[in-house]
């Protein structure tokens, strides 16, 4: 079965990434957990750049990507200024919310405002969607996120 942007059109119309993943993941799982190998089948179009996903059994302490999308992996790559405790990624600040999207088994939404190295901000927003291998555990994470300059 193949779901995603082509055969939704109501999905082109919606103008934020992680509303239009969110809404074509929630239409493929139908009250279910979807793998990670049934994502990997959907029509997400230019929004697989913007797209990973995690396998949380290979997870030890740090999140191990099965995929990272091409925008995201440059958003692995700035360093923030002015945090508390140690310079975070975007990412990193993406993937601390994987627990409450792995308890919930349910979509868990972040948005922020960051301030990038060169004092630029950008409104950031992400997405995490529970997957899984066996339909009762979740054993990986899919998500979505982009930033917008403010």
């Amino acid at each position: 079965m193949q779901i995603g942007l082509q055969e939704n059109p109501a999905l082109l119309k919606e103008r934020r990434l992680t509303k239009r993943v969110q809404k074509t993941w929630m239409n493929y799982a139908e009250g279910r957990l979807p793998s990670w190998e049934e994502m990997q089948t959907l029509d997400l179009g230019a929004d697989w750049h913007s797209c990973f996903a995690v396998d949380l059994a290979l997870s030890d302490g740090f999140p191990y990507f099965v995929y990272l999308g091409e925008n995201l992996a440059r958003l692995a790559m700035i360093y923030l200024p002015d945090q508390a405790h140690r310079e975070i990624t975007p990412m990193d600040m993406v993937t601390a919310k994987m627990d409450e999207a792995t308890l919930t088994r349910a979509p868990v939404f972040h948005g922020d405002m960051l301030r990038l190295p060169d004092k630029r901000k950008i409104l950031f927003r992400s997405v995490l969607l529970p997957l899984s291998e066996n339909g009762e555990d979740v054993t990986h994470i899919f998500g979505a996120a982009n930033g917008k300059g403010a």
